[in-house]
């Protein structure tokens, strides 16, 4: 897949564009950027939501319409479904890249768009109108998620589809995504139905919860990094495939297995606890392969000045990838393994601790993907100019310093938490109190990652401005 680096100045003078376009612009690419944009929008919008819930820990009589409970489940709502419909634009984005060719049915692409938005903010209206179901997660009503569910099956019809009128010309990267899309389909149908029996419930739950992350997001994600690498000249095609191979049968065969760390103490036999901690260490060996690679990838890059990423649309794409491989392999690789040992995991599950790993792990290697494949899918079309390139790798970093800062204030009031109130066996509401000062830093590096994201997401915005009539 060949890159034409060949630009000219852009209408103002200021932004050089595309003149010759890498490959052709199929339609399934121009829809997908609805997707792309709706899910940064989510996501700036989720920032303020956690922010505010963050800043109701520490003042509980702060004003606000919305009770706790609920703001709480609205933020935890955005965490999952924002990610949801950014990767649906991208599965079509880098589906159509990687096949060269238009997907089965675009008109579809643009029905399902609309059932997944209308669902998704259904989801979050009802609960901003106190209207929940109690689940952790998905507390939202059951129909609304099997509304949700119909926009899967629609993209898993259309993908499957796109293959299937090609059969001899199936990338694995195309492939992977879908049976990502797939899962994401089978894990959540489960989760529309009530379940009398709690173990049954808790379990359906972390389908979603763990296994839409750990794995079918892995799947749905790991096209993109393929593809990018692929196109940034940061690997050959050949060793990126046999890493997808590699990644699509441990995320499967990990991801299944390790759900047994959710397992614990929830009511399920006890092989679940040496499942559980011992397959978790099987979805680290994709991790550490994917960061050789890139680190093979970029020394190459810099020993060879005739290859390698030179436009800044790229490097601050590589910036987002980079951002989640260090969280890949600190807060959901390494941390993710010491609390998964069930003896660690006996006095931590429930604390700060877990909402420490949790920040790290979702938001830290799924989210900046995300952010990742929507920035490259908005922005086609258009180089951003110095000026601007230097504020997206600013966002980018006060990202990350307001995600560290917040998982350290987490971590510390978490490990405070586990010993004095249940080594010491401390009243709860006294060790409550006492971990007001981390709780309050905790607000403090938030506020600096909403700084981040409004940046992040201004630099994206003014992109798809600038291509939105033709993202060449």
């Amino acid at each position: 897949m060949k890159l034409f680096r060949m630009f000219s100045a852009g209408a103002s003078g200021r932004h050089p564009v595309l003149t010759r376009p890498r490959q052709q612009v199929f339609l399934a690419q121009k829809i997908s950027r609805r997707y792309c944009l709706a899910a940064v929008t989510l996501f700036a919008i989720q920032s303020v939501v956690a922010l505010a819930g963050a800043l109701d820990l520490v003042i509980p009589d702060l004003p606000s319409p919305i009770p706790f409970e609920f703001g709480r489940a609205i933020h935890l709502g955005f965490a999952v479904l924002w990610p949801l419909i950014g990767t649906m634009g991208m599965v079509y984005y880098f589906t159509a890249a990687e096949l060269n060719r238009e997907i089965f049915s675009p008109r579809l692409a643009r029905w399902q768009f609309g059932v997944v938005l209308v669902f998704a903010l259904s989801v979050y209206v009802t609960l901003s109108l106190r209207i929940g179901n109690g689940r952790e997660y998905l507390e939202g009503m059951p129909a609304l998620y099997l509304g949700i569910g119909l926009a899967l099956l629609l993209a898993a019809y259309n993908l499957v589809r796109t293959l299937w009128a090609d059969k001899h010309h199936i990338t694995p990267a195309a492939a992977i995504m879908t049976v990502g899309i797939l899962f994401l389909l089978i894990l959540l149908l489960p989760n529309v139905l009530h379940y009398d029996n709690p173990t049954l419930d808790e379990a359906a739950k972390f389908w979603v919860v763990h296994l839409w992350e750990e794995m079918a997001f892995e799947l749905t994600t790991a096209g993109f990094i393929a593809t990018f690498f692929i196109v940034a000249g940061l690997a050959v095609r050949e060793k990126v495939e046999k890493w997808l191979y590699l990644e699509a049968g441990l995320a499967v065969t990990g991801g299944l297995y390790s759900t047994g760390h959710h397992y614990f103490w929830i009511g399920v036999p006890s092989l679940w606890l040496v499942l559980g901690a011992l397959i978790s260490l099987l979805e680290v060996v994709p991790v550490v392969m994917l960061v050789q690679m890139t680190y093979v990838g970029l020394k190459s890059s810099k020993a060879n000045n005739t290859t390698g990423i030179k436009s800044k649309r790229e490097k601050l794409t590589l910036w987002l990838i980079l951002s989640s491989l260090l969280y890949h392999v600190t807060g959901a690789s390494v941390f993710g393994l010491m609390i998964t040992v069930p003896w660690v995991n006996l006095y931590v599950h429930g604390t700060y601790t877990t909402s420490a790993h949790a920040h790290l792990a979702l938001f830290g290697s799924m989210g900046f993907l995300v952010l990742a494949g929507c920035y490259y899918v908005l922005s086609r079309g258009s180089e951003p100019t110095q000026a601007g390139y230097k504020a997206g790798v600013l966002a980018v970093l006060l990202l990350n310093i307001g995600l560290i800062g917040m998982g350290t204030a987490l971590l510390v009031a978490g490990f405070l938490q586990t010993y004095l109130w249940r080594v010491l066996g401390r009243d709860f509401m006294q060790v409550s109190l006492l971990l007001t000062p981390y709780l309050l830093a905790r607000v403090l590096a938030g506020g600096m990652f909403a700084l981040g994201d409004f940046l992040l997401i201004w630099q994206i915005y003014a992109a798809w401005w600038r291509t939105r009539k033709n993202p060449s």
